[in-house]
């Protein structure tokens, strides 16, 4: 038995391999890192990131750098601070003392608590509407835990939703997967993008749609797929912060 696992493994391996090396486009990153201000401190923090950024992770360039705040959830109150780029990007980012210092003087003399730290890569063959959602000003975000060995069926099911998604012209929906498997984490992210949250009372016309795309009865099959493979979500409502 432990033969035959070491042999999977290493057939996983080298499949995972060789399949990164056939697709030469690098993956879309992700880093998202949890923090929160000191009482009384959160307009002095924000502008601090904003400054901080402007100077080091400016729009367009390699480790751009945004920020969120979550208004519901479990961590209301917290902000999300992201950086996009790539893994060859990681090995360019900003470490220096400038760096560290300028950190520390707009940002970190105002956080009371840092929380966890993420890796993400954006999934584009099951994500929609991109260029729709740079324009949103807030957003719905799950972080999706499954059953273990299940994340095949998970990302089958996400592909016939990103289907019903790419017929709605108005809707859009970001997949994440998590780069870094840790204990207690999340392996999927999934983002939709809204202005007000009067829009959360509009009908989608999703299960329409879906079914219109994969025919009748196929919703509720999409239900009980889900129910099958996903182990929890944990749920949160957040809103940009500036410009980015």
């Amino acid at each position: 038995m432990k033969n035959y696992i070491i042999y999977f493994l290493a057939c996983f391996l080298f499949y995972t391999t060789a399949n990164s090396q056939e697709n030469s486009e690098p993956k879309s990153l992700y880093e998202t890192l949890y923090l929160v201000p000191k009482p009384g401190m959160n307009k002095q923090f924000e502008a601090g990131v904003a400054a901080h950024n402007k100077k080091f992770h400016a729009p367009g360039k390699d480790n751009q750098a945004m920020l969120r705040r979550v208004e519901y959830g479990n961590k209301a109150g917290w902000y999300v601070w992201v950086m996009n780029g790539s893994y060859a990007s990681l090995d360019s980012r900003p470490v220096d003392d400038a760096h560290s210092k300028d950190w520390e003087e707009q940002v970190g003399q105002y956080v009371e608590e840092y929380g966890t730290t993420d890796l993400w890569s954006l999934n584009k063959e099951m994500s929609s509407g991109m260029d729709q959602f740079r324009n949103k000003k807030r957003y719905e975000t799950w972080a999706v835990y499954l059953k273990p060995w299940e994340g095949y069926r998970f990302d089958d099911s996400m592909k016939k939703l990103q289907k019903a998604f790419a017929k709605m012209s108005d809707r859009n929906m970001l997949v994440f997967e998590s780069e870094v498997s840790r204990k207690g984490g999340p392996d999927v992210g999934l983002v939709w993008g809204y202005d007000k949250f009067a829009d959360m009372e509009n009908d989608s016309k999703l299960v329409d749609t879906y079914e219109e795309v994969h025919g009748k009865g196929s919703w509720r099959l999409f239900l009980e797929e889900w129910k099958d493979v996903v182990e929890d979500v944990d749920m949160e409502h957040r809103v940009k912060v500036g410009d980015m």
